[in-house]
């Protein structure tokens, strides 16, 4: 069995009371923010999987159920590592101005605690639940054994490269050995054990499980940005790309309906100019990503209607939902915010404005930037879907979707590098919904109007809806399953 090394530091008082209290903020549900530290020497959680006790100096923030919810949600210092359960303290116990305080938990909406994110170590797994948690341990179980239809095997954890199960019960699975084997069959094991970073071993029902990745110190090393390529000599250097989006770069089309004739929202057709590049993101935003949002945010979470969080696209929220988010990952990133209170857009020194190039925070993308990015930018591509003639190489859609949404970036891209721009989830735009007239355009942004477009189709659509040309629109307000977004932002 290989050694696995795990730096876990652990609190050895037996005190309920830190020796070193931890600076926080408590964001009371009647609007109030405390600045205070924390004084306990950890927390009680039990979830569905296994109780355990999590030492304060691994907790990043804990949200307390919002109206209609009944889990707190628990995130550590590690990068997305979340857990959901309920906490078992009453009280959270702080120093406030020098005074020893309690706080009922009923009274708080979610607590920060003000410590800096660590950094993971070789030779732990990811865990991944059906219900959208994740977290790292050490794998305890040292091998797992298989029902498979022509035999069965007992396989090493060291060995094991992923691990994917499905269903409850007796759990079948698909195993990726580190040859590149895979197998198929029914796990035989009643649990998986592993302990947790901060101290805890947990015995984890198979059915529970989503997935266990081995390769964890690839994900803790993925860069968060990344560099163009080299360029030669007399060419203009260009500007680095956020992780996970895409360059699109400025260029003319023909927006609109080419395929159909007659009358449809896509007509007429109309040149459309762009004097500026931006950035698109490669994915639809996904439930992992906003959940961080959620936590950090104090937002309410949305449903996923049972599928699954993680790498599905989020849904269920609304417009202003979306904008929200974008405002928050650009304060994040010490980006100007890209819209105001009236979701209009703003500039970089906070005056609003009608021209996206002026604007250099995340936001949604507008109609026709994600138009011409789902048609590949300067590549022109003549598809009636994002990436091909052929629906089903590149949407999740009513006839192959299971009725459900599915993990991001699992069809074929398009020329660009960007997947999901036909099916999956309808992405919300920052533009006002109205009819096209057929006068050339420059940068167009429409401000003026009540409902705001949606692009791609979704899951529930059928092909028809998938088309690049295929445009909707919802009340800003509106919530549904189908209905999700990417990000945008302009390159400085």
């Amino acid at each position: 069995m290989k050694k696995w090394v795990l730096v876990v530091s652990l609190l050895v008082s037996v005190s309920l009371l830190l020796s070193n209290p931890i600076p926080a903020r408590l964001n009371m549900r009647n609007g109030d923010i405390i600045e205070c530290s924390v004084t306990m020497d950890r927390i009680s959680f039990i979830s569905d999987y296994g109780e355990f006790q999590m030492p304060m100096e691994f907790v990043k923030a804990i949200v307390f159920p919002t109206s209609g919810t009944i889990i707190t949600s628990l995130k550590t210092i590690y990068k997305n590592e979340i857990f959901r359960g309920f906490l078992l303290e009453e009280y959270i116990l702080a120093d406030f101005e020098g005074i020893p305080m309690k706080f009922h938990k009923d009274t708080i909406s979610w607590v920060e605690l003000l410590v800096e994110d660590r950094d993971l170590e070789g030779g732990v797994v990811q865990v991944m639940l059906k219900t959208g948690e994740q977290f790292y341990a050490a794998m305890l179980s040292e091998g797992l054994n298989i029902q498979t239809s022509y035999g069965v095997f007992s396989l090493s954890m060291d060995n094991v490269a992923l691990m994917e199960f499905e269903g409850e019960g007796n759990v079948l699975t698909k195993t990726t050995l580190l040859s590149g084997s895979e197998m198929r069959g029914i796990v035989q094991d009643d649990f998986i054990v592993v302990k947790l970073l901060s101290g805890t071993e947990l015995s984890i029902a198979p059915g529970k499980i989503k997935t266990i990745d081995f390769s964890t110190i690839e994900l803790a090393e993925a860069p968060e940005i990344k560099e163009i390529p080299d360029f030669l000599p007399g060419e203009e250097k260009k500007a680095e790309i956020p992780h996970n989006m895409v360059l699109v770069e400025k260029g003319t089309f023909y927006m609109g309906d080419l395929w159909t004739s007659g009358n449809s929202s896509g007509k007429p057709t109309f040149e459309v100019t762009f004097d500026y590049d931006y950035f698109i993101g490669k994915y639809e935003v996904t439930f992992e990503e906003y959940d961080e949002f959620f936590i950090h945010g104090g937002r309410q979470k949305p449903s996923d209607n049972g599928w699954g969080r993680a790498s599905r696209p989020v849904i269920n929220v609304s417009w202003w939902d979306a904008i929200t988010y974008c405002n928050w990952l650009s304060t994040k990133e010490d980006l100007p915010v890209a819209y105001d209170d009236e979701g209009n857009f703003l500039d970089k020194d906070g005056n609003i404005t009608t021209d996206p190039s002026m604007v250099m925070g995340y936001r949604l993308a507008t109609e026709a930037e994600w138009e011409y990015a789902a048609r590949g930018g300067k590549n022109n591509d003549s598809f009636m879907y994002s990436g091909s003639e052929e629906v089903d190489e590149v949407a999740w859609y009513g006839s192959n979707s299971e009725n459900k949404t599915q993990p991001v970036g699992k069809k074929k891209p398009n020329s660009l590098g960007i997947y999901d721009m036909s099916g999956n989830v309808e992405e919300w735009c920052s533009d006002c919904y109205g009819l096209y007239t057929s006068s050339e355009k420059i940068n167009p942004f429409a401000n003026s109007g009540s409902a705001r477009v949606s692009r791609g189709g979704s899951w529930s659509s059928n092909a028809a809806y998938s088309r690049v040309a295929c445009r909707d629109f919802y009340s800003p307000t509106v919530t549904v399953n189908c209905l999700g977004f990417r990000i945008a932002r302009t390159v400085p």
